[in-house]
This record gives structure tokens, sequence and C-alpha cells, in this order.
């Protein structure tokens, strides 16, 4: 399937730009020598795979390794370890994802090419990307978002991508000022730095904003501001894209998540949260957790939404992973540290909304020691083996 896609978009535009790094461009055809050149690895749940980790182009490749071959690859975090599947993978998988998601627990997630696909197109002719011609990728690539609306993109439909290393205003300016019909996706908190930076967006002919909840002071704002509509995508990584927001005109209500997308049903399930069918839904987890169900073609989502006809309206997330700025975070993984840090102490990690919107939650750590044990020092030691985004904002101790 994938073999005959990749041999049109070489036909057509083999020798044009594939990916643009801050080093340099790649082409399609350079894509495929770098591809077939990749190392293969191997693992008992996988057997042969390909690792797609690390920059922009480094999970392009690896991706595009594994399609031609038919082989699987796993995507993992350019920060984060690779997680060994627990349970071999199911026959057909063409792609491993590795993510906390809004569970709160890091799995592995299995997909065929044509689960893929399915998403990767209907986000296409969604999001009218035939009309864009280019990509920027200020997001991580190895999560679903950046994945699907970026680099997989560029692999399944010809859409170039830009990768930048970093969402930072001054990168963004300077690749913005090389394209036009730009697409830009992001999340509210980097569309809330890129509106406080002022930067200048008349190239972009596409803005949207997923991975958290979008506030409307924002989307008014980003209007107000660039003249852009900021479109409201609402998916999950086990299934893909689910709703989209295509009105031009601001929404009313923060809770619209737009319309459900072409071939997808969508229905209330156990507890108020959110049940879809599509071809997109992946086959499973490599761990299943009490309450849950996810393998093709449906899944129960962690989200409290309600569905009104083909209208999507957000209440709330019922899952214990804590958003940070639409990064899904582990409260066991966290707590995990600091009690390893504090020789064994019991720690409790949660999540509280953050006084930021754009932000969603911060961490908030619970310690069952004296207040005066709390000082920066102890503070510092505590925090020094998480990542930024993984520290305590909150601080509770005592009984």
């Amino acid at each position: 399937m994938f073999g005959d896609r990749w041999q049109q978009i070489l036909q057509v535009q083999g020798d044009k730009v594939a990916l643009l790094l801050p080093d340099g461009v790649v082409t399609y055809r350079e894509l495929e020598c770098r591809a077939r050149a990749q190392q293969v690895q191997h693992c008992p749940q996988l057997g042969a795979f390909y690792l797609a980790q690390g920059d922009g182009a480094e999970v392009t490749v690896a991706l595009l390794a594994g399609f031609l071959t038919g082989l699987p690859v796993q995507v993992v975090e350019k920060d984060r370890q690779r997680r060994v599947p627990v349970v071999a993978a199911p026959p057909g998988t063409a792609l491993v994802k590795q993510t906390v998601g809004s569970s709160g627990w890091r799995r592995c997630q299995f997909f065929s090419f044509a689960q893929i696909a399915a998403d990767v197109d209907r986000l296409h002719e969604a999001l009218g990307l035939s009309d864009c011609r280019l990509a920027l990728a200020p997001l991580s690539v190895a999560h679903s978002f950046g994945l699907t609306t970026t680099v997989l993109q560029t692999l399944l439909n010809g859409l170039p991508t830009h990768w930048l290393p970093t969402p930072f205003p001054t990168g963004l300016a300077a690749a913005l000022a090389q394209s036009g019909r730009v697409f830009l996706p992001g999340v509210p908190a980097m569309w809330k730095a890129w509106l406080i930076a002022g930067l200048d967006l008349s190239r972009v002919r596409l803005a949207v904003s997923a991975g958290s909840p979008l506030t409307l002071d924002l989307e008014k704002r980003v209007r107000e501001s660039f003249g852009l509509k900021l479109h409201n995508l609402y998916g999950t990584s086990e299934c893909g894209a689910i709703s989209y927001d295509a009105n031009e005109e601001p929404r009313v209500s923060a809770e619209d998540l737009g319309t459900i997308l072409p071939g997808i049903e969508c229905w209330t399930g156990a507890e108020g949260r959110l049940a879809v069918r599509s071809d997109g839904v992946g086959f499973g987890y490599d761990e299943i957790l009490p309450g849950e169900f996810f393998g093709a073609p449906e899944h129960l989502t962690s989200d409290l939404i309600q569905p009104q006809g083909r209208q999507l309206n957000y209440q709330s997330c019922a899952g214990a992973g804590i958003n940070v700025a639409s990064r899904k975070l582990s409260p066991a993984e966290i707590a995990a540290k600091i009690s390893e840090s504090l020789g064994g102490v019991p720690v409790r990690i949660s999540g509280a909304p953050s006084r930021d919107p754009e932000r969603v939650q911060d961490v908030v750590c619970h310690l069952d020691l004296p207040p005066e044990t709390l000082t920066q020092e102890f503070k510092a030691k505590v925090c020094a083996a998480l990542a930024p985004w993984e520290v305590p904002r909150r601080w509770c101790v005592g009984q």
C-alpha cells in the first residue's frame, strides 16, 4: 500500500525538498537513500524493527525505512527512554507509539499502516492541506499531533515539512520568512508565546491548535493580532483526529470541539466518557488498565465529552494523567523519581488546575514530612532527576 504511494510521490516531486532543517534540506530521493541505509534493530516483542528517535530527520527516515520494508517502527520522544513492549506486537503492526496520554501510564500502542494512513489522509482532507505549500513543525514529531500533521503528511501526501528544534519565536520567525501558504500546528501554550512575541504570521495559511483546551480569549487574541482563525482540533493518540472546528468565525463556547470528522462515529460510553469508532483506531495497548477499551475499530477515551449530533462539547478529563502545557505526564513516574531521591519516602503526585489556562495543570507533590523540611535546598535535591516540566509547582507536607 505504501510503496505505490511513495513511488508516485517520487515520480512527481522526487528531486524537490521534502524536509527543511536547521543545517540544510533533504529531497524525497535523498530521504529514501537514507532510509535504505537505516540500521535495523531487534527486540524480543517486535522482532526486527526501526527506532524513530531524535530530530525531525531521524524520525522521518526511520518511519520511511519501516514503511518501505514492512518492519515495525517504534517512535520515542527524544528525551525519553524506549519502553520495551510487554507483549508481542500484533501481526501487521507498522507503528508503535510510546505515550502517557490521558491515562497517566506510559505504554505502547500498536497500529497497522492502514490505520495510520486513515488518520493522516482524513486530516489532509479535513484541514485542506493540499492548499498549503509547507508544514512547519515547531512541536515534537514523536508526539501524535506533530507526527500526523507534519512528517507523516510528508511521507504519505508529499507535503514538505520545515522542522524546528524548538518552538521559540526567533526560530519560527526565520522559518516563516522563507515560505508562504504555511500550515502551522501548535499547542495553546505555543500560540500564547507566539502571540506575546508579536510574530509576523502573515504567511500562515492555516493555524491549528490541539493538545489541550483552547480558550476563547486566546482564540480571540490570535484573531485580533494576526487576523487568523485558530482552528481547534481534537483527538487521541489511540485513534488520531476525532473532530475539527472548520468554521472561519471564532467559537462562542470554549466547550466547542468542532464537528466529528467523516468516517468517525462517536457516542457516550461508560461513565460518560466519549467512545469512538473509526478506521484509525489502533490494535491496542501492550498493557491494559481496568475499565479500558482500545482495540480496532473502537476506543473508549478518558474524556467526558457530550456529542450533540455531529458536534462535540468538551466537559473534562477523567484520566489520571497530568496535562502540563499539552505535555501529558505520568504521576507514577514523577513520584517514583522523587521517592528514589528521598531514599524511599512515600510520595504522591497529582495535578491541579493552573492559574495559567494555557498551562492547564500544575504538578502537586504530597509528602508526609515535617513542614520545616521543605527548604529550597530540599526542593533542589528532590527535583534534580526531574525534567523541567515534571518539577512540582505546589508542595503539600505534613499529615
